[in-house]
């Protein structure tokens, strides 16, 4: 998607971007960061990946339930990621910026659909709120990072072959049926450690001066 075309002025003293807010991490996704404000109060932020959405408004999931009488009468799609394209929609009558990686600063009033790019800034200005947008990398869940490397598994597998194995040894060797001890031995056990105890402090008293 083409970036919708507005008259554009060079904005004095901006920095240009280098488009490190993505890292080309492994394992990571680009998605685009959405965070709303009214003035220093954050009201929600989202992320929003591939194949998602982002409303403003009175609807489900929205990110700033605000008033939408002045920009179109209902809730609105601010933000969409669709076919790897990350795209803000300015609602009708709503006033929106962007901040290109180029230093270029523009300005526009909806209804329009402006694509992000990485190094870009785009603001959506709705009276007292703001809805920021840029992308950023997010890291992938702890289900995708974990991964168990193949040499880890194979010993992982002979290992639990080798417990099976011992298992079926032990109940082979295992007699049928255990023998019964015969009757007190286990009370002569007993009696004989007791005796080994006596013994012993009785020599240990002797060896005292």
């Amino acid at each position: 998607m083409a970036k919708e075309p507005f008259f554009a002025s060079r904005t004095e003293g901006a920095k240009t971007s280098t488009g490190r807010d993505v890292e080309a991490a492994e394992g990571a996704h680009k998605a685009l960061e959405l965070v709303a404000l009214r003035g220093t109060e954050v009201l929600g932020v989202r992320h929003v990946l591939e194949g998602g959405s982002c409303w403003i408004g009175q609807a489900p999931e929205s990110i700033a339930r605000i008033p939408m009488a002045e920009y179109g009468g209902q809730a609105a799609v601010v933000a969409e990621v669709k076919e790897g394209q990350f795209v803000v929609h300015v609602p009708p009558r709503a006033r929106g910026r962007t901040h290109g990686k180029d230093g270029l600063g523009r300005l526009v009033t909806g209804p329009v659909s402006l694509e992000v790019e990485e190094g870009d800034r785009a603001v959506i200005v709705l009276g007292p709120v703001q809805i920021r947008a840029r992308l950023v990398a997010i890291e992938a869940s702890g289900k995708e990072r974990v991964r168990i490397p193949s040499e880890t598994r194979r010993l992982l597998t002979v290992m639990g072959a080798l417990y099976v194995t011992a298992l079926a040894l032990c109940a082979a060797i295992a007699p049928a049926r255990p023998e019964r001890l015969a009757n007190g031995a286990i009370r002569r056990a007993i009696a004989t450690v007791t005796e080994s105890v006596a013994s012993l402090n009785t020599t240990h008293e002797l060896d005292r001066p």
